[in-house]
């Protein structure tokens, strides 16, 4: 190592060697075969601190030979079974104080100690518990013993909807987005029970200057003992006080399986987002036309009907005449009312989705995200708390949908102050939006748009948004968010974005003042129907066309004979596509253009440029 290294490291060498020789055999007692994750402080315990991975087994002499060699301070794992490194033998939950948390150590500490019980009671409720560690830099981790040692994937979903349910009871004590921000909650991860993402072991030191010790304890010891009080230097005396005491809960712990619990937190069923039915109006007839036009397709209300019957969306007895009528009636009452209706009358009578045409043909799938179990417990906490006598709970929630949605939230609250903010994390294109919660049986009674854009100059935010669970007389609040520069957002909007995972910069038109759903039916048409799905179409149809044309010239005189296959040439082979298919619409050239970029794209690996004046390309493989 450098000199630089040996002053940073080695000045507290002999302290580390001392600490790993006495509990080394604790830890191969408990760990033994595992992969050793060693950190190490190159510039000294105050800078960065590095991970490594090894590719050896654990055990106390090559832990030992771990820190002479390579300075290692501390020791991290994923606990697997040493002969699959997929199968783990502890989950692992920590909880750990949000950075920066404008509050006393000591309150910290206890609300960190009260979040790991609200963990435990969750558990125990399944019939299990865990080993707490104090984890030497503030937080708790609670690992659970799995003597069938679960696989790495069905364990973390679980872990998930765990701590969902732990969320949802406590959501003023615990969050699961890192996202969120100076609210004095505490965060609860689970996503390190993975292969090669790992936490501190039991009795690791920690990177500080006074050589924390990650420490077990029992449960009843909990309001004893405190951060900070275990070292280098102290850890001996608990150890002769109290033994192995890691090894010894787990030992009780041993007949804990995850097969006996695994079914015991199943979800709701998630299933991808609907595209644009998730944001269609109320209503059998309208629900139906626009699950059934969002392909594109014009239709007349005769053919809407016939397929509504064919898929069941509409009783039998429903009538061509009701349902023209309901038609033509809701597209007046929403434009009536200020809104943009979801589908358009056509001059010829038909009608259409209320987005640009698209009548593509659907040769590239363009699939929504499933909802994960993390998410699905966020959207129903949003709509258990909308219409909940709590406030409070739901400004947390919606913190928290705006978090996952990758914003950076921060929850204030209380009297004479907003309920929050949202930054978007988006570097010179970062906007910041204020955050008004409000809930309600069915619908907010009283939106009080003024106070949702009062605390916008004093937050230097970019725009002001108002959520609750839905909205009543349209026209007037139409005219007072116009008035006041705000947007308003139902549970069901918030809903539908974070079950089909949008991200700030897509949203940020769904900050113009007025109803977040209007711009928000763009959005989703948009995903499915916009720019993505032509370039996607584009780039599909020069590779199959490029292939055959060099198929073709290969049986018909070989290279000499290969036409060159430019832009112009591709825009024809796709134009001729397109007419064959049944579209009427033709590419453009800048989206060959794109198409010819991403097929040359390394990472793509489907085309390489003819030569360096990168006028033609050759597809290298067929589709």
């Amino acid at each position: 190592m450098s000199s630089r290294e040996l002053a940073g490291a080695g000045a507290l060498q002999p302290r580390i060697l001392a600490h790993y020789q006495a509990v080394g055999p604790l830890l191969e007692r408990s760990f033994a075969g595992a992969p050793i994750v060693y950190a190490n402080f190159p510039a000294g315990l105050d800078h960065t601190r590095y991970f490594r991975v090894l590719g050896v087994p654990l055990s106390e002499r090559k832990l030992v030979w771990t820190c002479h060699r390579y300075y290692a301070v501390e020791f991290h794992t994923w606990a697997p079974l040493p002969e699959d490194e997929d199968r783990l033998r502890f989950a692992r939950i920590l909880l750990e104080p949000q950075p920066a948390t404008p509050a006393h150590p000591k309150t910290l500490e206890a609300r960190i100690k009260e979040a790991a019980l609200a963990v435990r009671e969750a558990l125990q409720t399944l019939g299990l518990d865990a080993i707490p560690l104090l984890d030497g830099t503030g937080g708790i981790a609670l690992w659970v013993p799995f003597a069938d040692a679960p696989h790495a994937a069905p364990l973390r979903a679980w872990l998930h909807r765990l701590a969902a349910r732990v969320i949802a009871k406590h959501p003023a004590l615990v969050s699961g987005e890192p996202n969120s921000h100076a609210d004095g909650r505490v965060h609860l991860h689970v996503s390190s029970n993975a292969p090669g993402h790992y936490s501190a072991m039991p009795y690791s030191l920690r990177g500080a200057r006074d050589l924390p010790v990650c420490t077990p304890i029992r449960w009843q010891e909990l309001s004893e003992v405190h951060h900070g009080q275990f070292t280098a230097d102290t850890i001996q005396q608990r150890l002769a006080a109290h033994g192995d005491v890691f090894a010894a809960e787990a030992a009780r712990l041993a007949q804990q399986t995850f097969a006996a619990v695994q079914d015991a937190l199943t979800p709701h069923a998630p299933t991808p987002a609907e595209t644009l039915t998730s944001v269609q109006p109320r209503g059998h007839i309208i629900a139906a036309a626009v699950q059934i036009l969002e392909d594109g397709k014009v239709r007349t209300s005769d053919q809407i009907l016939a397929e509504a019957l064919r898929r069941k969306l509409v009783p039998a007895a429903t009538t061509k005449k009701y349902v023209y009528s309901a038609l033509i009636e809701y597209i007046a009452r929403q434009i009536g009312h200020g809104r943009k209706p979801p589908l358009v009358q056509t001059a010829d009578r038909r009608f259409r989705i209320n987005e640009p045409p698209d009548d593509w043909p659907d040769l590239v799938p363009q699939s929504q995200p499933a909802i994960d179990a993390k998410t699905h417990a966020l959207i129903e906490r949003l709509e258990t708390t909308a219409v909940g006598t709590d406030p409070a709970a739901f400004e947390l929630a919606v913190c928290d949908a705006f978090a996952h949605l990758g914003f950076a939230a921060t929850h204030i609250g209380g009297h004479k102050a907003p309920d929050g903010y949202a930054d978007a994390q988006l570097g010179v294109l970062g906007y910041r939006a204020m955050l008004e919660c409000k809930t309600g049986k069915y619908v907010v009674n009283r939106p009080d748009v003024a106070e949702a854009a009062k605390f916008k100059d004093a937050y230097h935010a970019d725009a002001c948004a108002l959520i609750g669970p839905a909205y009543g007389e349209e026209i007037e609040l139409q005219s007072e968010l116009r008035t006041h520069g705000v947007a308003a957002f139902t549970v069901e909007d918030l809903t539908t974005l974070l079950s089909i995972g949008a991200d700030a910069h897509e949203m940020r038109a769904l900050f113009a003042p007025g109803f977040a759903a209007d711009a928000l039916g763009d959005l989703v048409w948009n995903r499915l129907h916009g720019e993505r799905k032509r370039l996607a179409d584009v780039a599909a149809y020069v590779r199959a066309a490029g292939w055959q044309a060099q198929v073709t010239a290969a049986e018909e005189g070989g290279p000499a004979n290969a036409p060159r296959l430019t832009v112009d040439a591709a825009m024809l082979l796709v134009d001729a596509a397109l007419r064959d298919a049944g579209s009427t619409q033709a590419c453009k050239k800048e989206e060959v253009h794109l198409a010819f970029q991403h097929l040359t794209n390394p990472l793509t690996g489907a085309a390489v440029w003819t030569d360096d004046t990168r006028t033609a390309i050759v597809v290298t493989s067929a589709p």
